[in-house]
């Protein structure tokens, strides 16, 4: 996990943003309460480009929920991403979240 970095870091004026990994040029964030929602979800950056994808639940894998202008290889690659880190995003968005 060498390429984990936990930064928490203020967007706008009461968002709060956790940085949960990077890896391979791209940065897995959850946005902290009030701001955010359920279904428990990351948003992938890279660049200034970013995908929205909800996290495994028992009963469905990851989905991509909404892409801003990444590159379909990008958006594999950020998918791959989720899905090999599931239980440390799960369990970093249930620590937030509750």
């Amino acid at each position: 996990m060498e390429n984990c970095v936990a930064i928490t870091q203020q967007i706008g004026y009461d968002t709060q943003v956790y940085t949960v990994l990077r890896v391979r040029g791209f940065r897995v964030v959850i946005y902290l309460p009030p701001r955010e929602h359920e279904p428990p979800h990351v948003h992938v950056w890279k660049a200034d480009t970013e995908v929205v994808i909800e996290l495994a639940t028992s009963n469905v894998g990851p989905i991509i929920r909404e892409i801003a202008g990444m590159r379909s290889a990008d958006v594999t690659q950020a998918f791959w991403i989720v899905e090999e880190h599931a239980e440390l995003l799960l369990t970093a968005w249930r620590k937030y979240h509750g």
